[in-house]
């Protein structure tokens, strides 16, 4: 039987995390939910453990790319991962469907397309952005480069090194694409918290955007990351 461990990086979401791994583990597809609290404040770890899931606390926040890292150090060999934003709640039992290309031997990486409404409600720069950095380094159009929700074959998972931060989906992209492996995006009937327009909203936007501007940076070189970034820009301001 394949082992399966979803890993889920945390941070303040003590309103959604048990709903998430609550929905993880009534799937009965999911070896171990692991939730790994990043510096919460709010009691999301507490949240988590009462929910069933096993949680690697941290000390302060080192960002999502780090937290996801942490949890594979501490996840074992499983033959996947399934990686889990918090806040997915009651939908996110579908994310297993991620798992399938992986168990018929269909790709090394699946990556979730959300339903529409599920989308971000902001400006959409970022994941502009990340589509053009893509294209550069794959040749391929992601219709959500951006997505958290992936499942990635454990042993390609274990030799990667992750992206710090907001980075680490570009990274998981790139790396997978420059280690000769197979992605795969699937349709998944999954929900979330959009960002919106807000203060906060835009500063994570901009703080999601100096992540994956590094990422690639430092896997494609900085003229070629440039470049992308200049073409996301004209493509932007003629839309």
């Amino acid at each position: 039987m394949t082992h399966v461990v979803a890993i889920i990086p945390a941070k303040n979401s003590v309103d959604s995390v048990a709903a998430t791994v609550t929905a993880l583990i009534e799937t009965g597809a999911v070896g171990e939910v692991l939730v790994v609290d990043d510096g919460s404040v709010d009691g999301t770890g507490e949240s988590a453990a009462k929910a069933g899931a096993r949680v690697v606390g941290l000390d302060s926040n080192i960002g999502k790319g780090g937290a996801v890292a942490a949890g594979i150090a501490s996840s074992g060999a499983p033959d996947s991962y399934l990686l889990v934003d918090a806040d997915l709640g009651v939908s996110a039992g579908h994310a297993i469907k991620l798992l399938e290309p992986l168990k018929e031997d269909a790709a090394d990486m699946t990556i979730a397309v959300f339903p529409s409404a599920g989308r971000s409600r902001g400006f959409g720069f970022a994941k502009l952005a990340a589509t053009e950095l893509l294209m550069e380094a794959t040749g391929r159009r992601f219709a959500e480069p951006l997505s958290g929700q992936r499942a990635v074959n454990g042993a390609l998972m274990r030799s990667l090194t992750l992206a710090e931060g907001f980075g680490l989906e570009v990274g998981l992209t790139i790396d997978t694409n420059m280690s000769g492996k197979r992605i795969l995006e699937v349709p998944v009937d999954l929900s979330h918290s959009p960002t919106g327009r807000g203060v906060q909203d835009m500063l994570h936007r901009a703080r999601q955007f100096g992540d994956l501007t590094q990422a690639s940076a430092s896997r494609l070189g900085w003229r070629r990351t440039l470049a992308s970034i200049l073409r996301s820009l004209i493509r932007r301001f003629k839309s």
